[in-house]
């Protein structure tokens, strides 16, 4: 028979080793927590329109492969006015990280953290508090200050349909999403990311998003 009293955690992780990673995090914090985990947002989003379904916290990556994490906090912050929501994603972008935060998000971590800052954030987020990452805090201290400069020029002469699929990407779209976002082909998003590599001189997303943003070409 099912322990009643366990405690609920939604996890929405494409990534099985991160997966594991939780798993170890919850072993060690204590208490008695059962996990209900799913790689895709969509499968996420249907657990919670089951009639009765609680959790008391919810984990959820931003860069799913079939829809960004962005949209399932947003519906999870509907059915569940209450639950905190905690992010782990690789995305450190401004605009990702206040999307997040504006659909609900009560933290927002990066995977790079180690385990005890990890258990550390889930057990202030299920006490009210609102942990962040320590390499995002700058997004912090910006939107205090004055704006970010506008770019003049694209010093890396992207294509405008290039720089509109980084920013969907930085966003935490999928390619698939991206297409659907641009009402383009999957193969021509491939085409424009393969371009896009070349000019930039990256050879994956978490590169060609930094390069871009370091170029003011994000506005993040």
């Amino acid at each position: 028979m099912p322990n009643s009293s366990a405690l609920g955690i939604l996890l929405v992780e494409d990534d099985l080793v991160f997966q594991e990673t939780f798993a170890r995090v919850f072993a060690q914090m204590g208490g008695d927590w059962k996990i209900h985990a799913y790689q895709d947002g969509a499968s996420a989003l249907r657990v919670l329109e089951e009639p009765g379904r609680r959790f008391e916290l919810a984990l959820i990556d931003i860069g799913l492969p079939d829809m960004s994490g962005i949209e399932v906090i947003a519906a999870a912050r509907l059915r569940c006015a209450e639950l905190p929501i905690l992010v782990t994603t690789t995305f450190s972008a401004e605009e990702t990280f206040l999307s997040a935060i504006r659909a609900g998000a009560h933290g927002y971590l990066l995977k790079g953290d180690a385990e005890v800052s990890l258990a550390d954030s889930i057990e202030q987020v299920m006490r009210g508090q609102y942990p962040v990452s320590p390499a995002l805090a700058r997004h912090l201290f910006r939107l205090a200050g004055s704006p970010a400069a506008t770019p003049s020029s694209n010093s890396l002469n992207l294509s405008p349909r290039e720089l509109q699929l980084l920013q969907h990407i930085a966003k935490g779209n999928s390619y698939a999403g991206c297409a659907e976002l641009m009402n383009i082909s999957l193969s021509t998003v491939q085409t424009h990311i393969r371009n896009m590599y070349r000019k930039l001189q990256v050879s994956n997303q978490r590169q060609a998003i930094s390069k871009a943003q370091s170029s003011g070409l994000l506005n993040f």
